[in-house]
């Protein structure tokens, strides 16, 4: 039987041993110090594409760093602050497409062939998974990636548990470098129904999302910043 990749044990994780995964890891995959290419996310946008409403926004800037005294106390744990929880309206799992726009920047050497691998789960069950390629990013550099993609169709008993059951849907993100993880972060997730969110008999979006959501394509690109380059981006996705 193939070993679950871990960090305690010490198994290189490679992207296939990520696209295996069926169930949320129990712990980080790499240390810290993986990040050797000072990758650093700024800021973090997710609209609704068809109203360009505003779902979710952060930015590095609203989210507080640990202070000294935090640092000192035997009870820090540098983990804490790769884990992030979110609260959403419960419209997001009806979207039929959003659009994502990421800032982030990296440090003096160059970024090849950078991917990040997002895998989304309601307790032990994968519900969607997500496959984005950056590109390149030359050192030093600023970037701006923005996504637009359907979102995968659920089913509508899924989604009401989804929100009786606040952090029970929970994802992990895996970030590489010419095929290295680098970064490994990780999500849970509340959603509040509420009643002007929108509804329809087919659950995640209807027939027009269904329609759109076959084959998972997306339309993706990466922007130039004040100090940027890029060679473009790719996404994949798939719904289970």
């Amino acid at each position: 039987m193939k070993e679950t990749p871990s960090l305690q044990n010490n198994i290189m994780v490679n992207v296939d041993d990520v696209l295996g995964l069926t169930a949320p890891t129990k712990g980080f995959l790499c240390s810290l110090g993986a990040n050797t290419y000072s990758i650093d996310f700024l800021s973090f946008v997710i609209r609704d594409y068809d109203t360009k409403r505003s779902i979710f926004e952060v930015s590095k800037d609203s989210v507080p760093s640990p202070s000294m005294d935090q640092i000192r106390s035997p009870s820090f744990n540098p983990d804490d602050y790769r884990t992030i929880k979110y609260n959403f309206s419960s419209d997001i799992l009806r979207t039929p497409t959003i659009s994502t726009t990421l800032t982030f920047s990296v440090g003096p050497k160059e970024v090849e062939d950078f991917r990040m691998i997002e895998r989304h789960y309601f307790r032990d069950r994968l519900v969607k998974s997500y496959d984005f390629t950056f590109g390149f990013c030359i050192p030093n550099s600023t970037n701006t990636w923005e996504a637009v993609y359907a979102v995968p169709l659920l089913e509508p008993d899924l989604v009401a548990e989804m929100v009786a059951n606040p952090f029970e849907t929970t994802s992990d993100s895996f970030y590489f470098v010419n095929d290295e993880l680098v970064m490994h972060n990780k999500a849970a997730y509340s959603y509040e129904d509420k009643a002007e969110s929108k509804t329809s008999s087919a659950g995640g979006g209807g027939a027009k999302a269904a329609k759109r959501a076959k084959g998972m394509k997306y339309a993706a690109k990466m922007g130039a910043g004040s100090r940027s380059g890029g060679r473009g981006a790719s996404s994949r996705a798939e719904a289970k």
